[in-house]
């Protein structure tokens, strides 16, 4: 297996992966802008358009059609929020040219090419037609996110904890933002972000490397792009916890609590962070799990998780409502523990454990490994998982409570049903 990091004299980023383990192929192109409410609706909804179809192919027909041909390849879009930035992804998934006996790795690029390229390429722009019912797919989308109470409560909390930036922004747009956008205003920001903005292509199959990134280079050619920089940082000052209850038709309350770790993602802190987070509340054997759910059983789950690109810690947990005021402490006393350096050794080696076994299985995924390396590109960083995995080894006790103590309780989210005090009384 080699990384090709880039290929010198071009402005296009390009990774070769290359394995023969499995017999499926992935090739993934990515597209990064700025996240910004005039435009992530925008961005959210031009991929859904494009797969509709071009003028090479006619529609969706066509393009499956010509999907079967390569022996049942796969199409799909993406699009994510990567800090301050918004991550617009294709990607195709097709058979190794061994098993298929022909090289369907130069047609999948040309076809990726085609279904991204293709309005300007071939000319015709965007139909009306696809416009609108890509409009109400994503107003449907959009919508149903309250449908995962977890996610909500977590999104929320991010939203209360980031008012008035852009990393408060949903990735995937608003249904107000919909409305207004017409024909023309989609096509104009659809060629600037894929003529100017940063473009990522990452391909994972059993191919030589270097010829690989060569052949990628000619069909997505070298175009002078923007140069986007991601910001880590929150960019308030910290003052006081802020605590936010809000109410809704819900059988149980979730609680999220949203942290300023104040770690440096792009330094070694970083890996002792994650380490923290093992011992936390990602790890099977991990306090929060052990202690507010185990044993005090003061909740129905209960976890915590890390967002690089912003350097926050997130803390989501279901709880009965009578039991907010105790689980919220709870959970709050695991963080004490570790700044006072209380971690025993069997949530130490659980955390080890657990981050072994979900790097290495990265590389039992194609796609799973393609995004790892995305965000390794965003910061600047290109690692590899086992890599990663090293780095953590080397973290101890004293490095997990110093980090600890840099943490700031910014944000405390509440769910609870309509109509009942945080004692679980009926108002």
């Amino acid at each position: 297996m080699v990384i090709c990091k880039r290929k010198k004299k071009t402005t296009i980023f390009i990774m070769a992966f290359c394995d023969d383990r499995f017999k499926i192929n992935r090739i993934s192109v990515t597209f990064i802008d700025r996240l910004e409410r005039e435009k992530n609706t925008l961005n959210a909804l031009f991929p859904m358009v494009l797969i509709r179809g071009n003028n090479k192919y006619k529609d969706m027909k066509e393009i499956n059609r010509y999907l079967d041909n390569m022996y049942g390849a796969t199409l799909s879009i993406d699009v994510d929020k990567k800090g301050d930035l918004q991550a617009i992804s294709f990607a195709i998934s097709f058979l190794n040219d061994r098993f298929a006996g022909e090289n369907l790795y130069t047609k999948a690029l040309q076809f990726l090419y085609d279904i991204i390229y293709g309005p300007i390429k071939y000319g015709g722009g965007f139909e009306e037609d696809a416009i609108l019912q890509e409009k109400n797919n994503l107003k449907q989308e959009i919508e149903s996110r309250i449908n995962d109470k977890v996610q909500y409560a977590i999104d929320r909390c991010i939203e209360v904890m980031f008012e008035g930036q852009n990393y408060a922004l949903y990735e995937k747009g608003n249904v107000d933002d919909l409305q207004t956008i017409t024909k023309e205003k989609l096509f104009s920001q659809y060629q600037e972000v894929v003529t100017k903005k940063p473009m990522y292509v990452f391909v994972y199959g059993d191919y030589d490397e270097e010829w690989a990134v060569s052949k990628a280079l000619e069909v997505f050619g070298e175009e002078k792009r923007e140069s986007i920089h991601n910001d880590f940082s929150i960019n308030i000052p910290f003052e006081n916890t802020r605590y936010v209850t809000e109410e809704m038709e819900v059988n149980q309350g979730k609680i999220a609590l949203g942290i300023r770790t104040n770690v440096d993602v792009t330094s070694e802190d970083y890996y002792k962070l994650l380490m923290l987070n093992g011992i936390l509340g990602a790890s099977p054997k991990s306090k929060l799990f052990e202690n507010v759910r185990e044993k005090a059983s003061l909740c129905y789950y209960v976890f915590s998780r890390i967002d690089r690109f912003k350097s926050v810690m997130i803390i989501s947990s279901g709880i009965e409502i009578e039991n907010y005021e105790k689980a919220l402490n709870l959970i709050l006393q695991q963080i004490e523990d570790i700044k006072n350096g209380k971690i025993d050794d069997i949530e130490y080696e659980s955390a080890i454990n657990y981050y072994k076994t979900a790097l290495m299985s990265i590389y039992d995924s194609p796609r799973d490994l393609l995004s790892f390396y995305l965000n390794q590109a965003l910061v600047g960083q290109i690692i590899e998982p086992k890599e990663v995995f090293e780095n953590l080894k080397n973290v101890d006790i004293e490095d997990i409570k110093r980090i600890a103590n840099r943490f700031e309780l910014d944000t405390v989210y509440f769910l609870k049903n309509r109509g009942v005090a945080k004692d679980g009384k009926d108002l």
